[in-house]
């Protein structure tokens, strides 16, 4: 038998070859990711434009001047020059104090769009990253569970070529090498998708040297438990509640009733100021009725409605989804409970084939297929692991407490 062409042949590249180097701190890719997305740059430029907004709000006493001049031509006077000069100045409005709780709320709406949008990415990383964390750690298993049965092939062909074990104890060993050579490759497919989806999601090339997702991170994530009461604090649930709170004080300045303005103005003839003509004043506008601001004031209310039905519904749909997580968080842990238990005794029977094997009470056929039912459920539970932790970050992000981790 052929040995050594066997065992060279299926040797297969690990991505862990390059564990030793210094990985990038997820922290430090997070920034780089937040830095270099387009989606962010937008909604920080829509922040700023809303920031630049709300000096018009906080700047309401400035005043605004205006100039005007006429040119006349008079057969008896000559060429005549009217000109004036008006300043006015708002010093108190019924609508003012609901102007700037607008001014808030569209400036809030803003930075929670902003924080959509980057727990929108962070949501997509963190998901990749503890699949490829999982399956790197799955990959060691792998390869050890390779050398293992490199070392019970030479095992057995040694006993084949000392005329007691069978030629198809070797074919066996052989098969079990080319099955855990497929599963490690389909490892490394997964560990490249998910390094493809984080490159897709980001818009960043990933680093070769990899990002380290720190066991903290996921200890939060996999501790987290349901409270019903976060679901208040969902992002998407505050931008519909500052959405609302803008539309009602924005209708409620629609028909403003009492404005009280500073105004001057200055007149000239030929350049020569007429005092008579000049003056400056409190000036006091009462609305008693007008139909088009009432119209707009009531448009403004059933936006507002329609925004707080929009609430009611999103919190109703939070709630199921964070009840329906639970409930598959709950079945996935009671499933992960009873893979653990058949690895802990795939094990134990796994130690004793090796005992029975080496005394011929145990066939090589049961042994190397025991081996990789043991690994086939560490796979498995991986997977369910990897779910799992996806499930919770979900609940994170219902909670609004995933940009807290």
């Amino acid at each position: 038998m052929k040995t050594n062409f066997i065992i060279m042949g299926c040797l297969f590249f690990s991505p862990l070859a390059l564990a030793g180097q210094d990985t990038l701190h997820y922290a430090d890719f997070i920034n780089e990711m937040y830095k270099e997305s387009d989606m962010i740059k937008a909604k920080a430029l829509e922040l700023e434009s809303e920031l630049l907004r709300a000096k018009q709000t906080d700047l309401y006493f400035m005043p605004k001047v205006s100039a005007e001049s006429k040119y006349k031509s008079d057969a008896s006077r000559g060429d005549i020059t009217d000109s004036k000069i008006t300043a006015s100045s708002l010093i108190f409005s019924t609508t003012i104090v609901d102007r700037f709780k607008e001014k808030n709320s569209r400036i809030h709406s803003a930075e929670l769009s902003l924080l959509k949008e980057k727990e929108s990415l962070y949501k997509s990383l963190v998901e990749n990253l503890i699949g490829i964390k999982y399956y790197n750690n799955l990959e060691v298993k792998a390869t050890k569970l390779e050398q293992t049965a490199i070392d019970l092939y030479r095992q057995i062909e040694g006993r084949y070529l000392s005329g007691i074990a069978k030629a198809s104890d070797v074919e066996q060993a052989r098969l079990l090498i080319q099955k855990i050579k497929t599963e490690s490759e389909s490892i490394n497919k997964e560990i490249e998708l998910l390094k493809s989806n984080i490159e897709l999601a980001t818009g960043i090339a990933f680093p070769e040297r990899g990002v380290n997702l720190p066991d903290s991170i996921i200890n939060k994530i996999n501790g987290y438990n349901i409270n019903e009461k976060k679901i208040y604090n969902n992002i998407d649930y505050k931008l519909l509640n500052e959405q609302a709170n803008a539309a009602k004080f924005n209708a409620w300045q629609q028909d403003s009733l009492v404005q009280v303005s500073l105004v001057a103005e200055e007149r000239y003839n030929n350049s020569q100021r007429i005092d008579k003509d000049s003056w400056g004043g409190i000036q006091v506008s009462v609305n008693l009725f007008d139909y088009d601001k009432k119209i707009a004031s009531q448009t403004g209310i059933k936006s507002y409605q329609v925004l707080k039905t929009r609430m009611d519904f999103k919190y109703k749909e939070l709630l199921a989804k964070m009840k329906s997580l639970q409930l598959t968080i709950n079945s996935n842990q009671k499933e992960l409970k009873g893979l653990e238990e058949q690895s802990r005794t795939t094990e134990v029977i796994l130690a004793n084939q090796k005992r029975e094997y080496n005394i011929s009470q145990s066939s090589y056929y049961e042994m190397l297929n025991t081996q990789y039912d043991y690994f086939a459920l560490e796979r498995k539970m991986v997977e369910m692991k990897i779910s799992d932790a996806i499930n919770k970050i979900s609940l994170l992000q219902v909670s609004g407490e995933l940009l807290s981790l």
